[in-house]
């Protein structure tokens, strides 16, 4: 499979200059054809600034993919299904645990897909499945070939738990989100590229550990992505 995805960082707690930070995440996740928003932070004003900062708006949106239903992550789509030019072929990817009064509300405005198993959402992007147990957690991952790049919100569900879900469709070369509190240990020593971002609590310690293959995300980052198996 033959792509060329890019990924922008457009919501964290760190920001490039040029760039505002805000307690939460997002990353969109766009090529020629598609564009998809991984989670929308909390501010969907600062939301809305950070994207235009890297020349896109929410009218450019095929998808908005919610990783789990912490405010942190969702409360940006509020600013989004509000929008004046809110594309009509919009759709929501949430996990199927979201509770039935949150569905409702955001399918009155838009489609919404509701996940609990690993699915392609275009081609070549997939969510790995509604994972965990108290806190249901979906995570993308983007294929080229027999490997990818895997993109997490919090990581509720454990690094290790994401990684092996994810390895059913192609290995994770590269790993770009929030960590939460995995241990180091759940992480592969074979990473090819790992940004930390967001609430992950032992950045330090990623840091160290991967050396010149880590680096900490911050709003305005952007990440040409074209991996070879």
């Amino acid at each position: 499979m033959s792509a060329h995805w890019k990924l922008s960082i457009v919501y964290d707690s760190e920001a490039l200059q040029g760039f505002e930070k805000g307690w939460g995440f997002s990353a969109l996740i766009s090529s020629d054809e598609h564009c998809i928003l991984f989670d929308c932070g909390w501010d969907g004003h600062l939301l809305r600034r950070n994207l235009g900062r890297i020349g896109h708006t929410f009218a450019d949106l095929d998808f908005v993919v919610l990783s789990h239903g912490h405010w942190d992550h969702i409360s940006g789509l509020t600013e989004i299904l509000h929008d004046a030019i809110l594309p009509e072929t919009l759709e929501v990817v949430l996990p199927a645990a979201f509770s039935n009064r949150l569905r409702k509300e955001i399918s009155k405005r838009v489609k919404i897909r509701e996940i609990t198993a690993p699915e392609e959402i275009v081609r070549g992007i997939y969510t790995v499945g509604s994972l965990g147990s108290d806190i249901k957690e979906q995570s993308l991952l983007i294929r080229f070939e027999d490997s990818g790049v895997l993109i997490t919100g919090c990581a509720h569900p454990g690094v290790g738990t994401i990684i092996r879900a994810a390895s059913e469709i192609a290995t994770p070369k590269w790993l770009v989100g929030g960590f939460h509190n995995s241990r180091l240990e759940e992480f592969p020593q074979d990473l090819e590229r790992i940004i930390i971002c967001h609430c992950t609590t032992q950045k330090s310690e990623l840091l160290k550990a991967f050396g010149e293959r880590a680096s900490i995300g911050a709003s305005g980052s952007v990440f040409a992505l074209n991996l070879q198996s």
